[in-house]
């Protein structure tokens, strides 16, 4: 039987084998220690302890935001020139031709692990 670690803890796992060069690293143990330091809930989900230290990043794009709230989320983006962002359906959205070089850039590994994880999560339902 697979078990299915909430999504914080596999991009900690990430973390971690990127940061320490490490082959292997118990998904378990991460899950727990979490947990125990009041980072996640046991079902997963951030506490807000965690969100107000900073500790994990909330995502969350409301509709109809300013491009100045939308860099606060992604800030990523403030190197990009902001003719190419535009509004459509109430949510900032870029050329395919960009989402290509952004993906190109992560598979090519000339992002930070914290702008690959931006990227991702901006990407993610679009």
């Amino acid at each position: 039987m697979e078990i299915i670690y909430p999504p914080l803890v596999e991009q900690s796992v990430k973390y971690h084998l990127q940061a320490n060069k490490q082959e292997t690293v118990n998904k378990a143990e991460i899950y727990r220690a979490m947990v125990e330091r009041g980072i996640l809930t046991e079902n997963g989900q951030p506490t807000d302890y965690a969100l107000k230290n900073g500790w994990i990043k909330d995502f969350y794009e409301e509709e109809d935001l300013s491009f100045e709230m939308f860099l606060d989320i992604f800030p990523i983006f403030k190197s990009y020139d902001a003719g190419l962002f535009q509004i459509v359906d109430g949510f900032w959205e870029i050329p395919v031709q960009l989402k290509k070089e952004l993906l190109d850039g992560i598979s090519q590994g000339i992002f930070s692990y914290d702008e690959k994880i931006q990227i991702e999560e901006y990407l993610a339902d679009r």
